[in-house]
């Protein structure tokens, strides 16, 4: 076995099929296909359960490509430590981000950024929350962005904080009478008498979506109607619009200029924040360009969040 084949054999298993992985490598089929049935020979179990489509890993299959994977990242990490004590600033970070994040959180980030790593390349993953993790999990990026805690992801997956974010119900001007606002409180709102109140939600695999839902629970409601969107920017929109009152973090708004006509309340006494993490493997080395990105991120938003 060597690195190229492990390459090969965890491709087409995150695939599911050889036609697709063959184009992803950039080799031809029967090509790939010669190296799978040469593997399997030198290991002399099958690893491929070809009868199902897509491919199917047996238990040997399972076992090869998680041991492999383990392998392929030490020997990732080793590169990157020794190109790190050769002082080389060459590369190429694999950034994911959802993608309105990206637009809020990274143009001052990149601009510092390349001031100090002119020569290395950082290439955006702009997806949902889920659809990062899993891209985490294959080693297609070095690490993402998200708004989760460390209790919602799996072992051996490591999060450092950035900054906190602040969350706001938004709502459309006549949205919001005086009757749902919390007694006592200016700019807060009572959502217990929200139940026959319409929401506009993003779909389910983002972040702001698990948290809203989790608002929801805590306080025992659940909403009349929902619209469901792909964007906060979309969701604010239509909140603007009248059509339902939505739950998104700060920058949602901040990045619209705080459209006239929209009014932004507190939940609760206190605001609803959550951390704004870089989530990363635990075993994974951060190398000196890699751990520059992320400081700069931690000084820009911490600066923000002090304001």
């Amino acid at each position: 076995m060597d690195f190229r084949e492990m390459t090969y054999i965890t491709t087409v298993a995150d695939c599911g099929s050889i036609t697709a992985a063959a184009k992803k490598l950039y080799i031809s089929q029967p090509s790939l296909s010669y190296i799978v049935s040469k593997v399997e020979q030198d290991v002399g179990v099958k690893l491929f359960e070809r009868k199902n489509y897509p491919l199917t890993l047996t238990y040997a299959g399972e076992k090869y490509v998680e041991t492999a994977r383990k392998i392929l990242a030490l020997n990732s990490n080793l590169r990157r430590e020794l190109l790190d004590i050769g002082l080389g600033e060459k590369g190429q970070i694999n950034l994911g981000i959802p993608t309105e994040r990206a637009g809020y959180m990274l143009p001052e980030v990149l601009m510092r950024f390349q001031e100090k790593f002119p020569g290395v390349e950082v290439r955006l993953f702009e997806a949902d929350s889920d659809t990062l993790l899993e891209q985490l999990t294959k080693d297609e990026i070095n690490f993402y962005i998200i708004p989760r805690s460390r209790s919602e992801l799996p072992d051996g997956i490591r999060t450092e904080l950035i900054y906190r974010e602040k969350l706001y119900l938004v709502a459309g001007p006549g949205m919001v009478g005086p009757e749902m606002m919390k007694e006592g409180c200016e700019n807060v709102v009572n959502l217990s008498c929200f139940k026959e109140t319409p929401f506009i939600l993003l779909k389910k695999g983002h972040a702001i979506r698990k948290k809203a839902d989790s608002v929801f629970r805590r306080h025992k409601i659940s909403p009349r109607q929902i619209m469901e969107v792909s964007s906060c920017i979309s969701a604010v929109q239509l909140a603007r619009g009248g059509l339902g009152v939505t739950i998104v973090p700060e920058r949602a708004v901040e990045v619209m200029g705080r459209l006239d006509g929209l009014c932004c309340y507190q939940y609760g006494e206190e605001p609803d924040t959550w951390n704004v993490n870089v989530v990363y493997k635990e075993d994974a080395y951060l190398d000196r360009s890699e751990r520059c990105l992320i400081d700069l991120m931690k000084e820009v938003f911490g600066e923000r969040e002090l304001k």
